[in-house]
């Protein structure tokens, strides 16, 4: 175009229109001819990019509509009939120190459940001394409970367990009742000390593990509830019930909690009502908060992932009956339904869920690393006509990891026991939804999600560099999704006016956003094969018995995989 506005190209070959000015302009300036064509490769990574975008945002904004059903109430108060159901509170400790099961035995203690309808069961799995500590997790609960732990030292009872070198197990009980002021605690304690010859050849004698610490009860109840012979253990549980002035056929709801769990003093009373007044909830759960907030830069990006968890997801999933995972730190369970029916001790879910035979990597991660999540999909398995919701009125606070060592520990677990549920809930065709439209597609988008997390962040991270640095122009179509994908977890506490969280927001979105979807997936699907619990459960000692508490672990594993290569599958016994 000319200076006019004008076509110019009369102009140009007047001055330039012979071929070696062309070719002397071609030479020094041409690099190709544009290809404007559309790349199809290229064109179909973006509208599956778009269409899984869009698909996440909108389910993003369903979670967050769904948790607006779950707003806790200001003020709810409850009548004598809400309190009245007895309750047993059961609390699987390993190597804990005094420390921690004296603020979980406190908190249970001081709560506003009636004194008498409640009753504290402790299971320590194992005669074993935690790290740092002068005594054993055992003598640590007689000290603060106030038996003599000598005193039934003769007395022990067989019980069938879960494993692969030892099939049984023996272990002591002692019961009592713990007296602080005006509060009393009825209170039954289990100590696995193992068969008489681990007390050589093992440095954690009767140690079985969480999943035979939670059988025994479930076991306990099946064979009340059905009339069956009871175990040597069980006959002295029972004894234990009826010198406490209790019935064990009485007990509905059993609430599990962690041994370094620290619940609400109105924790148990919301749980017994949300069982209550909807007979048709099979199991619940409260929101777990951190207790440690500020102990380290690890367990402050870990506050809003737990309050985004609860009130997010579980609250989303809790819409639909139906909570994925129902946490071993803070559940309550109903062990018999209104008509007599067992259902927590139920065959099916007992059966299944006290396997022996536990032989592929799938099996390994569903059984030693996940019993909680396992548990919770065996109840959604067997009993599809009751529900799995959440209570965000019953509150508790734990403590997290407080370094980066301990939660690679923890999130390996977790994160490979979540992926191989995940597989197992696609199995489950009783969830709710018809088609497209149910918690089965949420779930498989999940687990879509959760295998290519580290990918996407590196992506994302990309898209910002050639954003900001190459000035690429971008999509505002991708801006609004990937706003609407963040700015939902923000709305959810502020529309609950909880305030701090936007401190504990930025903490997480700006230090635990690599953290989370990379550094530690990555490191889960590297060490999938890894079954260990890690440094989350490290035992004190000489380091001679620290080597045997190793050496126990992986003996297990290698006899299991001597005994398959023999031909026996490595199938034993099973409660």
């Amino acid at each position: 175009m000319n200076s006019l506005g004008g076509d110019g190209t009369d102009l140009y070959e007047n001055l330039f229109g012979t071929t070696e000015y062309v070719h002397c302009l071609e030479e020094m300036f041409y690099r190709g001819i544009l290809d404007d064509s559309t790349d199809t490769f290229c064109a179909t990574l973006n509208i599956l990019m778009y269409t899984m975008l869009i698909f996440v945002a909108t389910l993003m904004v369903i979670q967050f509509l769904a948790s607006m059903m779950y707003i806790c109430p200001r003020h709810r108060t409850y009548t004598e009939e809400d309190v009245m159901s007895p309750v047993m509170i059961m609390v699987p400790c390993y190597n804990e120190g005094d420390n921690e099961l004296r603020k979980t035995i406190k908190s249970v203690l001081n709560t506003t459940y009636p004194d008498e309808n409640k009753v504290l069961l402790m299971v320590a799995d194992g005669v074993v001394t935690g790290n740092g500590e002068d005594m054993s997790t055992p003598e640590h609960l007689a000290n603060i409970l106030g038996f003599d732990i000598d005193e039934f030292e003769d007395d022990t009872f067989e019980y069938d367990c879960i494993g692969v070198i030892h099939t049984k197990n023996r272990a002591r009980v002692y019961h009592g009742i713990l007296q602080k002021g005006h509060k009393f605690l009825k209170y039954i304690a289990v100590v696995k000390c193992g068969l008489p010859e681990e007390t050589t050849t093992s440095a954690k004698p009767g140690n079985r593990g969480k999943r035979d610490s939670q059988l025994i009860i479930m076991g306990y109840y099946n064979r009340i509830h059905y009339g069956r012979e009871l175990t040597e253990l069980d006959s002295a549980i029972q004894r234990a019930m009826v010198d406490l002035n209790l019935q064990a056929d009485m007990v509905r709801f059993l609430m599990a909690i962690d041994a370094d769990t620290r619940v609400d003093t109105m924790s148990i009373t919301h749980m017994v009502y949300g069982m209550d007044k909807k007979e048709k909830v099979l199991a619940l759960c409260g929101e777990t908060k951190v207790d440690n907030k500020s102990s380290s830069w690890v367990t402050m990006i870990q506050v809003f992932e737990y309050y985004n968890s609860h009130h997010l997801k579980k609250a989303f999933e809790a819409a639909f009956g139906c909570v994925t995972c129902l946490p071993g730190c803070f559940t309550m369970y109903r062990i018999i339904a209104d008509d007599g029916t067992p259902l927590l001790p139920g065959d099916g879910v007992l059966y299944e869920y006290s396997r022996n035979d536990i032989e592929t990597l799938h099996e390994k991660n569903l059984y030693h690393l996940g019993e909680d999540r396992m548990l919770t999909t065996l109840l959604l398995k067997h009993y599809a006509d009751r529900t799995l919701t959440f209570v965000p009125e019953a509150t508790c606070w734990t403590i997290v990891p407080h370094t980066f060592r301990i939660l690679l520990s923890q999130r390996r677990r977790w994160i490979n026991s979540t992926v191989h549920n995940m597989f197992e809930l696609l199995k489950v065709n009783t969830m709710c939804g018809v088609c497209c439209v149910s918690m089965k597609v949420v779930v498989f988008i999940d687990l879509i999600a959760t295998m290519i997390l580290p990918a996407s962040f590196c992506y994302a991270v990309y898209l910002l560099f050639l954003v900001f640095v190459e000035d690429l122009p971008v999509s505002k179509v991708l801006l609004i999704l990937y706003g609407i994908i963040m700015g939902v977890q923000v709305v959810v506490f502020i529309l609950r006016s909880r305030w701090e969280y936007l401190w504990w927001f930025s903490v997480y979105f700006i230090v635990g956003l690599p953290v989370f979807y990379l550094i530690l997936p990555v490191y889960s699907f590297w060490n999938m094969d890894d079954f260990s619990w890690g440094k989350t459960r490290a035992v004190g000692g000489s380091a001679v018995n620290n080597a045997l508490a190793d050496d126990d672990e992986a003996s297990e594993y290698s006899e299991k995989e001597r005994l398959f290569k023999e031909g026996d599958g490595g199938r034993t016994s099973s409660s």
